[in-house]
């Protein structure tokens, strides 16, 4: 199994805050897994394969935008 990453890689990988990248997970933008409910937010963990597959599924080619 791949290592997890946590939400401040993220962030970093998506150039978010960590606030962000969390509340994209509550509104199910991001892929993610979830361990144990914690204090004060859930524990929660990604895979760096759904992160990528995220990425290539939201890049925009050029061209690919039709003018009205």
């Amino acid at each position: 199994m791949d290592a997890l990453l946590r939400a401040r890689d993220v962030a970093r990988i998506l150039s978010l805050r960590v606030s962000s990248v969390y509340e994209l997970c509550y509104r199910g933008v991001i892929p993610h897994v979830r361990l144990a409910q914690g204090k004060r937010r859930a524990l929660i963990r990604f895979r760096e394969q759904d992160i990528e597959q995220l990425v290539q599924a939201r890049t925009v080619s050029v061209g690919s935008r039709q003018e009205k």
